[in-house]
């Protein structure tokens, strides 16, 4: 940091930066709780969004087994193949908090038995489950997937001020205060040493 003029305009110009420094890092405390409270909110989603996850893929695996068993891999390979399709995910960029975070957004992805490319009736009933499961489980992934990038956004915008408070509070206030301090010291020297000239040329003028 460039030191300021040894002038009463510079050292009120260092005490208005350090009291600057010191709103800037008050503030960023404030954002920092606010962001950590949010953080602790999504992370009872993502659990919660994880747990309920679980228990779908559970149920997927568990129906493409039975389905497996009934109708037989081969034929349930077919299907699937003809069910096939892309699906529309978009991405988009939000503000949460004024932390940028992508947002995954996709339409319903569960399907009636006649909108998977085959009549309904190529469909037993246990690969028919087995394909609803599957597509549930897909839906809930999405919809837990803009939570989980904006959990780890606000983990990395949570260090980031972390970090901007460590560098006001441990590098650029002691600096300022440091600075003021010089400042401080030589103008009160200077003017002890104007207070001695003063006398000196009042006892000669006697």
């Amino acid at each position: 940091m460039s030191h300021a003029p040894t002038t009463r305009t510079g050292l009120l110009e260092v005490r208005s930066r350090r009291e600057i420094a010191r709103r800037g890092a008050r503030l960023l405390r404030a954002k920092r709780e606010v962001l950590a409270g949010e953080l602790w909110r999504l992370v009872s989603e993502v659990l919660a969004g994880r747990a309920r996850l679980d228990e779908v893929l559970g149920a997927a695996t568990r129906a493409l087994g039975v389905a497996r068993a009934l109708e037989g891999g081969p034929l349930l390979a077919s299907l699937a193949s003809a069910a096939g399709r892309d699906v529309p995910v978009e991405v988009k960029l939000r503000r949460v908090w004024g932390v940028p975070t992508p947002e995954v957004r996709a339409p319903p992805l569960v399907r009636a038995a006649d909108a998977r490319g085959t009549a309904p009736t190529s469909w037993g009933l246990a690969g028919a489950e087995a394909a609803r499961r599957h597509e549930e489980a897909l839906e809930v992934l999405l919809g837990i997937a803009s939570r989980e990038l904006h959990l780890a956004r606000l983990g990395d915008e949570i260090q980031e001020t972390s970090r901007r408070i460590n560098g006001l509070e441990q590098l650029v206030l002691p600096a300022l205060r440091a600075e003021a301090a010089r400042i401080a010291g030589a103008l009160d020297e200077r003017q002890r040493e104007d207070a001695v000239r003063l006398k000196r040329f009042r006892a000669r003028r006697r």
